[in-house]
């Protein structure tokens, strides 16, 4: 795939390194960036986020859970912002994972 074709977030230092992370330090510093990446980076790089394979994707998952809480601050931005990825991404996968997180409530 040429550059011209990847998400505008293929290219973010947190999908970057969710990529990248192998050991169990790498992969926790990876949760660590989420958690503490700032809301509109964090929106801006869900499509990326969803897009990883699949234990990088739990990962990714378990943050969102906490940050979507009924009493988190930050829950109506994620969730509208994976509604719209739900009905609107490029990729399948990422609308599928976009649904799937939507249909199970957080508890």
């Amino acid at each position: 795939m040429a550059d011209e074709d990847l998400p505008d977030d293929a290219f973010s230092t947190l999908v970057q390194s969710g990529k990248n992370a192998l050991t169990f330090t790498e992969m926790q510093a990876f949760v660590k960036d989420i958690e503490t990446r700032p809301m509109e980076r964090l929106i801006n790089d869900l499509p990326g986020l969803l897009a990883l394979h699949d234990a990088k994707y739990q990962l990714v998952m378990m943050v969102l859970r906490k940050k979507t809480r009924p009493d988190d601050a930050e829950r109506p931005a994620l969730l509208e912002r994976l509604t719209d990825l739900a009905q609107n991404a490029e990729d399948p996968a990422v609308q599928s994972r976009a649904r799937a997180f939507l249909e199970k409530p957080a508890s």
